[in-house]
């Protein structure tokens, strides 16, 4: 099916304001691939003629989608798809590969690393021995110069070492050192950024942000990895498959 055919039977099968139904239905379409994140959609005239809607109906629709970080519009590209960048619930991976993946270059801010000891908190949920060194490491994930997640990892400092400064591949560096998550869990859950993630991740305070709550257990069993991420809703989803 193609693009045109696709929003206009997500069009037909919804109720409502018209200009509701076309950004509903271009978000879900272009949310499912139909045009690849970095390509130029068709010109507004085009479009407006093949779904049958006004061009200010249109540009409406593509102004909110722009402001939902699904789109935008770049120099001599027109308006290119930026889409939502999808992470795998089957797939152990870090910020750094999954963004490599899509064509991304990542990067990061650093705003601490810190070398401290494991407290009564930190031992009961993560089960390491209180008082052991562990390294905390706040950073910004940025993707294409975009911020993307604030993040912050606590890790025993055995797994990266004393000298390791936030720099770089947090999974490439404990790699180096035999020291990567083997095993994950995982909780997520939708909330709502303050003031403060709101201004790192340039976003509005009370939009919708994915905190994602994480234990990496290395090869021994013992918990080489706690971190917690707070994802831009409107530039990150879970994907996952399930079979019976």
């Amino acid at each position: 099916m193609d693009f045109y055919a696709a929003v206009r039977e997500r069009m037909e099968a919804r109720h409502g304001p018209l200009g509701e139904r076309l950004r509903n239905a271009l978000t879900a379409v272009l949310d499912s691939g139909a045009i690849a994140p970095g390509e130029s959609l068709p010109s507004e005239r085009e479009m407006a003629e093949a779904l049958a809607v006004s061009r200010s109906t249109l540009r409406q629709g593509l102004k909110e989608l722009a402001q939902q970080g699904i789109i935008a519009t770049r120099p001599g590209a027109g308006t290119v798809v930026i889409g939502r960048i999808p992470k795998a619930l089957s797939q152990l991976s870090g910020f750094t590969e999954d963004m490599r993946q899509r064509g991304l270059e990542p990067t990061s801010r650093v705003l601490e690393c810190s070398i401290g000891r494991v407290g009564a908190d930190a031992a009961f949920r993560t089960g390491l021995p209180l008082g052991s060194p562990i390294l905390t490491l706040v950073r910004l994930r940025l993707a294409g110069g975009e911020a993307i997640a604030l993040e912050r990892a606590v890790v025993p400092v055995e797994a990266v070492g004393a000298d390791y400064d936030g720099s770089g591949s947090l999974y490439e560096r404990m790699d180096a050192r035999h020291a990567r998550p083997h095993r994950v869990l995982q909780s997520l859950s939708a909330t709502e950024a303050d003031e403060a993630l709101a201004a790192h991740l340039g976003i509005r305070p009370g939009a919708a942000v994915l905190e994602v709550s994480q234990l990496g257990y290395g090869l021994s069993g013992t918990v080489v990895e706690d971190a917690m991420t707070w994802y831009r809703g409107d530039r990150y989803k879970y994907v996952g498959e399930i079979r019976g």
